[in-house]
């Protein structure tokens, strides 16, 4: 029997338990339970400001999050901040730097079927053609790509000739020899390690801890022939490949011009094992454009986890086939077209016999100001007006103001004659 409106109203004001009236329960969502996940992308990075979200610049995050909120994936908020579901990536790749294998980790609601298995083409029609997922993978809920990415693969692709001697000519002509290809491989070499790459970088110094990298291989692979098709010719190119743990900004792109000028003869083989010491050194910066990010690596990251989730270092014979398609017709095939038309490589060698490998003294950073410094600058400051009382008068002679501030201290701390040798003395034990 249907009880009226009134009816049910009545019942419930008068639906009493134990003294007291029984509310309802109050339905709720059922929750949703989120899982982390991988995802391998390419793109070729000439038309954004590199892979990070920047405020109003075109980037490959800014591309990726909306084509994922376009999918329904996240929500505007998480679109503009990203960290709210985990967010990261392996590597911030320089502007117009491109990636063959970039990873992202982030954590959406758990849907394994979906995301592994039709992600990648969802996002591809939503994404432009310079930007390609090639699949997703489940991940464990603390898997971070920065953080637990081993080493990380980067290629540098230009003309063999930026390795020609002095007596040799620099044009498309040029094939480099097996006896300069082997002394190029000898020179890299020396990369190898643990080295300070504080002069391969920027507004770091010597003694900055985060200056050390190391470097696991550096070597120049064999040269190979491009079609030249305006000028009707071909070119031989040269890809050297570098892995390591992690680069400083600019490391890669200064180490390949060091080894250029070394062995162009335009430096000793020796400077490169002084860039390493605490000398300053301005160090050419190669061109930008042949600059690749190859892949990252997760080798600790898949022995430790075999059992439980798929490898993130192979993700299998047919996406590697798309990988290696995706890398020749989106990233190489240009770079090397965009390298003879513009003809980048040489312009910037033109200049290089030009390039002082100096700094000028006035451009350094001034030295740090400590607690010993100054005490040495009072001490040395005391002894000079001591030395010049027992010359003149006994009476101490008027301190005339200074400007510099390294004289700052050493005015208020100014002592009588008789009391110099206490400063020095505190100097001393300060040092």
């Amino acid at each position: 029997m249907t009880k009226t409106v009134e009816e049910q109203a009545v019942d419930k004001l008068n639906h009493v338990q134990s003294g007291g009236v029984q509310k309802e329960a109050v339905k709720r969502p059922p929750r949703v339970k989120n899982a982390k996940y991988a995802m391998l992308l390419g793109y070729q990075g000439k038309k954004y400001f590199g892979m990070q979200l920047q405020k109003d610049l075109p980037t490959i995050e800014s591309k990726l999050l909306e084509a994922m909120e376009k999918a329904g994936w996240i929500t505007p908020a998480q679109r503009d901040k990203p960290f709210d579901f985990f967010f990261q990536r392996a590597a911030r790749t320089d502007r117009a730097v491109s990636a063959v294998r970039q990873m992202c980790g982030m954590q959406l609601p758990r849907d394994d079927a979906k995301y592994q298995t039709e992600g990648a083409g969802i996002l591809n029609d939503l994404l432009p053609a310079d930007i390609r997922v090639f699949g997703m993978r489940r991940t464990t809920n603390f898997f971070h790509p920065q953080k637990q990415c081993d080493y990380r693969t980067y290629s540098y692709t230009c003309p063999s000739f930026v390795f020609a001697k002095p007596t040799e000519l620099t044009n498309a002509s040029y094939r480099i020899s097996p006896e300069t290809l082997a002394e190029v491989n000898d020179i890299l070499s020396i990369y190898k390690g643990t080295h300070n790459f504080f002069n391969y970088t920027a507004k770091r110094a010597y003694d900055d801890m985060s200056s050390n990298r190391y470097i696991v291989s550096f070597e120049c692979k064999k040269p190979f022939l491009f079609r030249d098709e305006f000028r009707n010719e071909d070119v031989e190119f040269v890809q050297i490949t570098v892995k390591g743990q992690s680069f400083v900004l600019h490391q890669i792109r200064k180490m390949v011009g060091m080894v250029i000028c070394v062995v162009r003869e335009l430096h000793l083989k020796s400077a490169i094992q002084r860039s390493f010491e605490g000398q300053r050194m301005d160090i050419p910066m190669a061109p930008g454009l042949g600059l690749l990010l190859e892949q990252t690596h997760y080798d600790s990251y898949d022995r430790k986890n075999s059992k439980s989730h798929e490898p993130l270092s192979d993700w299998g014979e047919m996406i590697e086939k798309e990988v290696q398609r995706t890398k020749f017709e989106l990233i190489t095939k240009d770079t090397l077209e965009m390298e003879l038309l513009s003809q980048g490589m040489l312009k910037w060698l033109a200049d290089l016999v030009h390039h002082d490998f100096t700094c000028n003294p006035e451009a350094e950073e001034p030295e740090k100001k400590t607690f010993v410094t100054m005490a040495a600058a009072c001490a040395s400051k005391a002894a000079k007006e001591q030395a010049a009382v027992g010359e003149g008068s006994e009476e101490a002679p008027e301190v005339a103001p200074s400007t510099s501030e390294d004289a700052k201290p050493v005015e208020e701390a100014a002592p009588v004659p008789e009391e110099a040798p206490k400063v020095e003395e505190k100097a001393a034990a300060s040092a």
